[in-house]
């Protein structure tokens, strides 16, 4: 941990991955807010309020999202336009609230070295640099 957190500096000097490491809060980020972040945007896609995003509710959520990325909090489980097929694991059309959660959690867990839930401002940006080298 001590040679990835050593080389985080170098990474942060990538004009690319710098202007993204500036979209996010410049804080520790708790795994409870990721998972707030996550059904706040869930239930704005949610329209009817079955417990299910479709592809017409995505596509809706979409038509109305800001076009600028988002920063702050909302950066942490960014909405792209490729959300749904990523989201929707098992490909039966529609996405449920545990399929949303999966991919913003597994980041976070990756990106939580020492696993105790918080994702300090320097294992953030140990995992967006490992992520921009890995072209994630």
């Amino acid at each position: 941990m001590k040679l990835l957190l050593a080389l985080a500096p170098a990474f942060l000097a990538v004009p690319a991955f710098a202007q993204t490491a500036q979209q996010f809060p410049d804080r520790p980020i708790a795994r409870a807010e990721v998972i707030a972040v996550v059904k706040r945007q869930f239930a704005a896609m949610d329209r009817n309020r079955d417990g299910v995003v479709t592809q017409p509710e995505f596509a809706a959520f979409r038509a109305h999202q800001s076009p600028a990325p988002p920063t702050g909090v909302e950066a942490i489980a960014h909405i792209s336009g490729r959300w749904f097929e990523r989201a929707d694991a098992d490909g039966d059309g529609r996405v449920t609230l545990d399929e949303a959660l999966a991919r913003p959690l597994q980041l976070f867990d990756l990106a939580d070295i020492d696993r105790d839930g918080v994702v300090s401002v320097k294992e953030r940006q140990v995992a967006m640099a490992l992520m921009s080298l890995t072209g994630q």
